[in-house]
């Protein structure tokens, strides 16, 4: 009976945005039974299809936490999409530092930039804690104006020598030496699907077992009171947001070595949106949940996969998805609110 309460809420939430994304689609004039069937078999229809939404999976999964874990304090990372592209860009410019010398064990290469991204992302996502620590300027405003720094640096990077590849129709960089690319596990899905694995792990002990994790709760239910009794309020605002932002660079790390072997414009958009975006309507959905995050986001990246599908053979534009994915956010937070009230 406990699950069947806890699931309730998101099941009518479900129901009810995909019943209006069904009349929406049938006032545009669009077949509505094969959209739905579209949207919902292919992402599951072919190993090219299920290893796509893997793909879209792991770095959603990521920025989810980017939110998530600086949400437990109250504050919010709107920046996961600047860590991403910070990531990304620092761990090409440090990859393409090693073109002219292959000769370095993949294992080491690999792991270095893991490091540089994580660093990357860590470091853009600390300067908006510190401002709120030392100057208290909310993290809404340093992390949004921060992505524009972002995407000013990539777009530099991305089209500036000695980095940028010559005569290409896109800003993108040259592509990185052979060991800084990720293995595949199977097919064309790399490894960074095993760093997703067990980070959902780490995330999840680090949240619910440890000592900081336990801190962090507190500070988010109760500041004033997490002050009086020890804990460091103004370490763990930094912490969380460190944290979150070295795993959004996480993500742009891997998208760079792992899908498409170089930095290029645009690499942290996918199906027309940001990922930060889209990582933020996770993080709601589930109410950053470190046991609801993982499944939210395969249930997005699933969305995203069927969306794209749909718009490919039936010319039903994305965006209706999108549409159906924040009334799936507002009636899930409207429903959760009605039954803390009563």
């Amino acid at each position: 009976m406990k699950i069947w309460n806890f699931i309730k809420p998101y099941l009518l939430a479900v129901g009810i945005s995909f019943a209006i994304m069904g009349i929406v689609l049938w006032i545009l004039g669009y077949d509505v039974a094969k959209a739905f069937e579209t949207l919902l078999t292919v992402p599951l229809s072919s190993t090219t299809e299920i290893i796509e939404t893997l793909k879209k999976f792991v770095p959603l999964l990521l920025v989810t936490y980017a939110f998530s874990i600086p949400f437990k304090i109250r504050l919010f990372n709107i920046g996961g999409f600047g860590q991403m592209l910070f990531g990304g860009a620092m761990t090409a410019v440090v990859g393409l530092m090693f073109s002219q010398n292959t000769q370095i064990p993949s294992i080491i290469m690999i792991t270095l930039l893991i490091g540089v991204a994580l660093a990357a992302g860590g470091f853009f996502a600390f300067i908006a804690g510190w401002l709120k620590v030392k100057y208290n300027i909310d993290p809404i405003i340093s992390t949004i104006m921060l992505n524009f720094v972002g995407l000013e640096f990539v777009a530099y990077i991305t089209t500036t020598h000695p980095w940028k590849a010559e005569l290409s129709g896109h800003p993108m960089t040259k592509v990185l030496p052979k060991p800084a690319w990720l293995p595949n596990l199977f097919s064309n899905m790399h490894i960074g699907l095993v760093f997703a694995l067990i980070l959902i792990f780490l995330v999840y002990i680090f949240m619910k077992r440890s000592k900081l994790g336990y801190e962090i709760t507190a500070v988010g239910y109760n500041p004033i009171s997490s002050g009086i009794y020890g804990i460091d309020i103004n370490k763990t605002i930094i912490l969380t947001f460190v944290l979150g932002g070295a795993l959004a660079g996480l993500a742009g790390g891997i998208e760079v070595m792992g899908v498409h072997h170089r930095l290029l414009e645009g690499f942290a958009h996918t199906s027309g949106a940001e990922y930060g975006v889209f990582g933020i309507l996770t993080s709601l959905i589930c109410k950053g949940d470190p046991i609801g995050i993982p499944i939210t986001a395969f249930f997005i990246s699933y969305l995203l996969i069927g969306a794209d599908a749909m718009q490919r053979s039936l010319q039903v534009p994305v965006e209706i998805v999108f549409i159906t994915q924040a009334l799936l956010v507002i009636f899930i937070v409207a429903t959760r609110l009605r039954a803390q009230r009563s």
